[in-house]
């Protein structure tokens, strides 16, 4: 990034200065985040029961829906399964809604296995994607030991997400353990973003020619999407020295002819820091943890999460501008 070569000179380079545009409507909206109507709908309401199943087995008494609602205010007060069952309850006593409200039993049960339905924003054309990981706790068997014994390290599971800069929207993501390398999932986040695709950015942990195969493997179309990843120090070549011809080494014969820093003014790279935002708005609804204890209810935790972050960017997005 462009702060780490001008470190020693920090202190005299003004901080950017940017104006919301559309202060007004970001203000209605960041009211609206908090209006109950838009997380407790009227065709959540409709859906609740679900429907008669014309297969042998018992009927559900309560649809994905009633489910998936039930967690989502939970997840936004950050209340136990307890304790959301006791708040969504009253919610329906004083909406007067003749509804029961999902125990905490059955939502430990449920969360397992229920679909989250994610929403897609509608698209005008192609968009670009910026790609990167983070890590989540959780709480899992084995933590009263590592306490008990005076360990450190915790559980972690990782997220691995694909945000579109330019509306903020979390469009794939990609739930692991600490062990699944950022590289190998690359793949699997360019597959489930849908749509075309302009270019892929992302940071330095993913340079190497496997990243660039396995997007070129799901994307193999007539216009492939460009690729916006910097290569490592070691393989940048002296000035005027010939390269290879592909993508990853014109990019490095272009920082070794331009600079870093144009390289990546030239190339939008500077979008990438929108990723850390994203991750940022997950952790704010997450606490920085996971609650769930089995892996299926965790990739339905984060799937909620993400939701919620999505739906909040929907309804509140500040313009902004650079005045400095």
């Amino acid at each position: 990034m462009p702060f780490k070569f001008h470190e020693p000179r920090r202190h005299r380079i003004p901080r950017a200065r940017h104006r919301v545009r559309n202060w007004p409507d970001y203000d209605a909206g960041l009211v609206r985040r908090g209006d109950i109507r838009l997380w407790l709908s009227d065709d959540a309401i409709a859906g609740w029961r679900p429907s008669c199943r014309s297969t042998p087995g018992g009927q559900r008494r309560f649809s994905d829906v009633a489910i998936e609602t039930t967690l989502m205010l939970g997840a936004l007060c950050r209340f136990p399964l307890r304790q959301t069952e006791g708040f969504v309850r009253s919610l329906m006593v004083l909406m007067k809604v003749d509804l029961i409200v999902p125990d905490h039993t059955t939502l430990a049960r449920r969360r397992r296995t229920v679909c989250v339905h994610e929403y897609r924003w509608p698209r005008k054309g192609p968009v670009d994607i910026v790609i990167d990981s983070t890590g989540l706790k959780f709480f899992g068997a084995g933590e009263w030991a590592r306490k008990k014994h005076g360990e450190t390290r915790r559980s972690w599971r990782k997220l691995h997400l694909s945000v579109d800069p330019d509306s903020n929207e979390i469009i794939a993501h990609e739930l692991t353990n600490d062990d699944t390398s950022d590289p190998a999932m690359v793949g699997h986040l360019v597959a489930n973003a849908g749509g075309n695709i302009r270019a892929v950015i992302a940071d330095g942990a993913y340079d190497g020619e496997p990243v660039y195969q396995a997007i070129r493997a799901v994307r193999p179309a007539r216009s492939p999407p460009r690729i916006i990843i910097p290569p490592s120090k070691p393989s940048i070549p002296a000035k005027g020295e010939a390269h290879g011809g592909s993508e990853r080494e014109r990019h490095a014969a272009e920082i070794s002819r331009r600079g870093r820093i144009e390289w990546q003014r030239r190339h939008g790279y500077g979008k990438r820091s929108l990723v850390e935002t994203a991750i940022s708005r997950i952790k704010k609804i997450t606490g920085g943890c996971l609650t769930s204890r089995t892996f299926g209810s965790q990739q339905n935790e984060v799937a909620i999460h993400i939701k919620i972050a999505n739906r909040n960017m929907q309804v509140a997005r500040p313009m902004t501008e650079r005045v400095r």
